[in-house]
C-alpha cells in the first residue's frame, strides 16, 4: 500500500503498465502535447518496485477489486441511463399522444363548428327562402284581394246599373200607369160632370128637401129646449125655497169642488214634507214613521272600536274617525252642536264607508248626495238645496248629510261659474253657516284645492284618506276573501253570493228559475297566497280590492267545478294588476 501511495505521489499511476493478461495500459496526461517517454521509464520503475515488494499481489487483488467495482458502477449508471432514457421514451410518447389528443379534439371542434357554421347557413337560407315565400304569398293574397275587390266592384257596379235600370222601368211602369188612372179619373170626372149636367134640376130639388129637413129638425130641438129652460126658470121664480135650494147647492159645490182640490194640494205637501225624501238624496237610512227623537245612549271606548272593526283605514286615521265617531254621539247625547267634517283623498279609500259607520256609530241617519247631481239642476238647485236641509233638520235622530263629489257644485267662485251654481254655492253657505243641532255635514272630495275657500272654512275637522299600504291592503284582502270567497253560498256570501234565507226569498227565487249559490271549494289559496297579493297590489285603493275579490268570484263560478286553485288565482292577479297600470296610465295627464 505504501508503495502504491509512493507511485500515486510520484504520478507514474497514469504510466502504469500491467501485464497480467489484461493487456497493456498507457496512460498520458490530458495537457501532454507530445509522447513522454519518462512516463514510461518511470511506470516501468515503478513496476519492478512493485514486483520486487511483497504486497505486489494484493495491490493487484485491490486493482482489480477496484476495476470491479468501477465496472459494477458503470453498470449502475448504465442501467440509470437505461431508466432515464426509458422515462424519457415513455414521457415523449405521453407528449406525442397528448399532442395527438389536442390534435384530434381541434379537428372535432373544427368539424363541429363547420357543422354549426353549415347549419346557420342552412337556416339562414331557410328564412331567406321562408321570407321569399312569405312576400311571394303577401303578394299573391295582395292580387287576390285585389282582383276580389276589382270583382266586387264590378260586380256592384253591374248590380247597380241593374238596380238603375229596374228602378227606370218601374218608374216608367209607375208614370204609365199614373198616366192611365190620370185620363180614367178625367174620363170619370168627365162622365159625372155630364151626368149632373144632365140631371141638374133633379139634384137642386133633392138638396132642398133635405136642407129644410135639416131645418125643421133644429128649429123643434131648438125650441124644445128653450121651452124646458123656460118652465123650470119659471117654477124657480115661484117657489122661492126652490131658489135658494138651487143656489145654495151650487155654491156649495163650487165650494166643495175648490176646497178638495186646494185640501188635496195641501195634503200632498205635508206628506211629502214630513215623509218624503228630497231630490238630491240618493240613499238614506232615515225612516219617517221611525223617526222620533230617542234619548241617545253612550258607547263605550270597546264598543265603538268593535262597530269599526270590518272597516280598515290607516291607523291613525282610523283613530281618529273612533274619536270622532265618540264624539259625535257624545254630542248628541248632551244636546250640542255638531261639527262638519271634510274627507279627502283618492277614489275608493273608503270616505262613503266611513261616513256611514260614523253615523251609525253616533246614533244618527245618513243621507247621501252626490254634487253631481245639483249641476243639472240650474236655477232650480237652490230650492232643492233648501228642501233637502230643511228634510234634515226634520230628522228626530239627527242627520248626517253626506255629500260626495262636493267639488262639482262647491268650486272656487269665478268668471265661468253659472248663476246657478253660484245660488246652490251660496245657498251651501248659508245653511252651513252656523253650528247646528240637527244635522252635520261630510264633505267628500277627490280634489280638496278645487273646493271654494268659504267652504273649507265651514268644515271643522278635515280627514284626509291615503291609498292602503301593505299591511292594510292584506287586511282588506282577508275581509273580502273570507266575505267573497270563502262565505259564499252562505247567507254571509257578499257580491251578490248569498243564499236565499227566508220563505219569501226562497219562493221568489223558485219563481224566477234560480237556486242557491253553490259554495265554492279552495285549494292552494293560503295566506302565503294573500301575502304576495297583498304587495302586488301596490296603490291599488279598497274599492279595487274589493273587485278584484269579486272578478276572482265570478272566474270561480264561470268555470266548472266552482273550485278556486292557486294558478287561476295568480292568473287574474295578474290580470288585476295590468288593468290597475293602464288605468294609472290614462289618470296620468290627470295627475
Amino acid at each position: 500500500m505504501a508503495m502504491l501511495a509512493a507511485a500515486k505521489k510520484a504520478g507514474v499511476l497514469g504510466g502504469l503498465a500491467v501485464a497480467s493478461g489484461l493487456g497493456t495500459v498507457a496512460y498520458c496526461e490530458p495537457d501532454s502535447k507530445y509522447f513522454d517517454p519518462e512516463a514510461l521509464e518511470r511506470g516501468a520503475k515503478a513496476l519492478r518496485e512493485i514486483n520486487q515488494s511483497p504486497y505486489a499481489k494484493k495491490v493487484f487483488e485491490q486493482i482489480k477489486a477496484q476495476e470491479a467495482t468501477k465496472q459494477a458502477e458503470l453498470k449502475a449508471k448504465e442501467a440509470e441511463f437505461k431508466a432515464e432514457a426509458e422515462k424519457a421514451a415513455i414521457q415523449h410518447e405521453r407528449v406525442r399522444w397528448e399532442e395527438q389528443r389536442k390534435a384530434m379534439q381541434q379537428d372535432s371542434q373544427q368539424k363541429a363548428q363547420l357543422a354549426q357554421y353549415q347549419d346557420e347557413l342552412a337556416r339562414k337560407r331557410a328564412e331567406a327562402e321562408h321570407e321569399k315565400q312569405r312576400a311571394r304569398n303577401a303578394e299573391l293574397v295582395a292580387l287576390q284581394d285585389e282582383s276580389h275587390r276589382r270583382q266586387e266592384a264590378e260586380r256592384a257596379q253591374i248590380a247597380a246599373q241593374i238596380e238603375a235600370e229596374r228602378r227606370a222601368t218601374e218608374a216608367y211602369k209607375a208614370g204609365l200607369e199614373k198616366e192611365v188612372q190620370r185620363e180614367r179619373a178625367l174620363a170619370e170626372a168627365e162622365g159625372r160632370t155630364a151626368e149632373r149636367r144632365a140631371n141638374a134640376d133633379l139634384y137642386r130639388s133633392e138638396l132642398a128637401q133635405k136642407l129644410e129637413e135639416e131645418r125643421r129638425r133644429l128649429v123643434e130641438g131648438i125650441n124644445t129646449v128653450f121651452g124646458n129652460l123656460g118652465a123650470a126658470a119659471a117654477g124657480l121664480l115661484g117657489d122661492r125655497d126652490r131658489l135658494l135650494a138651487a143656489v145654495g147647492g151650487a155654491s156649495l159645490l163650487a165650494l166643495g169642488v175648490y176646497g178638495a182640490r186646494e185640501g188635496t194640494r195641501v195634503a200632498g205637501k205635508a206628506v211629502d214634507r214630513w215623509f218624503g225624501t228630497p231630490r238630491l238624496v240618493r240613499e238614506t237610512s232615515r225612516r219617517p214613521l221611525l223617526g222620533l227623537r230617542a234619548a241617545p245612549g253612550s258607547k263605550s271606548a270597546e264598543a265603538v272600536r268593535r262597530d269599526f272593526s270590518d272597516i280598515v283605514l290607516e291607523p291613525r286615521l282610523q283613530d281618529h274617525v273612533r274619536a270622532l265617531a265618540a264624539v259625535t254621539a257624545n254630542t248628541k247625547r248632551h244636546g250640542a252642536p255638531f261639527r262638519h267634517m271634510l274627507f279627502y283623498g283618492p277614489p275608493g279609500t273608503g270616505k262613503t264607508l266611513a261616513a256611514k259607520r260614523l253615523a251609525r256609530t253616533s246614533g244618527l241617519d245618513y243621507a247621501i248626495l252626490s254634487g253631481g247631481d245639483v249641476a243639472p239642476l240650474g236655477g232650480g238647485a237652490v230650492t232643492q238645496i233648501h228642501d233637502t236641509f230643511d228634510w234634515a233638520e226634520r230628522s228626530g235622530k239627527g242627520l248626517l248629510l253626506f255629500i260626495d263629489e262636493a267639488d262639482a257644485f262647491l268650486s272656487r267662485r269665478g268668471a265661468g261659474m253659472s248663476e246657478g251654481m253660484r245660488g246652490a254655492l251660496n245657498a251651501m253657505l248659508f245653511r252651513t253657516g252656523d253650528q247646528s243641532r240637527d244635522f252635520v255635514v261630510v264633505l267628500a272630495t277627490n280634489r280638496p284645492a278645487d273646493l271654494d275657500p268659504a267652504v273649507i272654512d265651514r268644515m271643522d275637522e278635515a280627514l284626509e284618506f291615503a291609498l292602503p299600504a301593505a299591511d292594510e291592503r292584506r287586511r282588506i284582502l282577508d275581509i273580502y276573501f273570507d266575505r267573497y270567497i270563502l262565505k259564499a253560498g252562505t247567507a254571509q256570501g257578499g257580491a251578490g253570493a248569498g243564499s236565499n234565507t227566508g220563505a219569501f226569498a226562497r219562493l221568489g227565487a223558485w219563481f224566477r228559475g234560480r237556486g242557491d249559490v253553490d259554495r265554492i271549494a279552495v285549494k292552494g289559496v293560503d295566506g302565503a297566497l294573500l301575502d304576495e297579493a297583498a304587495a302586488a297590489t301596490e296603490g291599488f285603493s279598497g274599492r279595487e280590492l274589493a273587485k278584484f275579490m269579486a272578478s276572482v268570484q265570478a272566474a270561480v263560478y264561470g268555470s266548472k267545478d266552482a273550485v278556486l286553485d292557486a294558478p287561476m288565482f295568480r292568473r287574474l292577479l295578474d290580470m288585476k294588476v295590468g288593468e290597475h297600470a293602464q288605468r294609472r296610465a290614462f289618470m296620468a295627464p290627470e295627475l
